[in-house]
């Protein structure tokens, strides 16, 4: 689901979805030019999915 929500927006260049205990980790590859952490996070929250990003450790 995650990987869906991050999927087409400006700047993401590619999203690998994979399963860190019992939850969807996506590992982002991004134009920071474009698009920031925050953003992504804000279309994680808006599709339901989102935890936390590797920033919130």
């Amino acid at each position: 689901m995650g990987k869906a929500a991050l999927e087409g927006l400006a700047g993401v260049k590619k999203v690998t979805s994979g399963w860190r205990g019992f939850m969807e980790a996506n590992t982002v590859v991004y134009d920071s030019s474009r698009i920031t952490v925050e953003e992504m996070g804000k279309a994680l929250k808006k599709a339901g999915t989102y935890r936390k990003t590797f920033r919130d450790r």
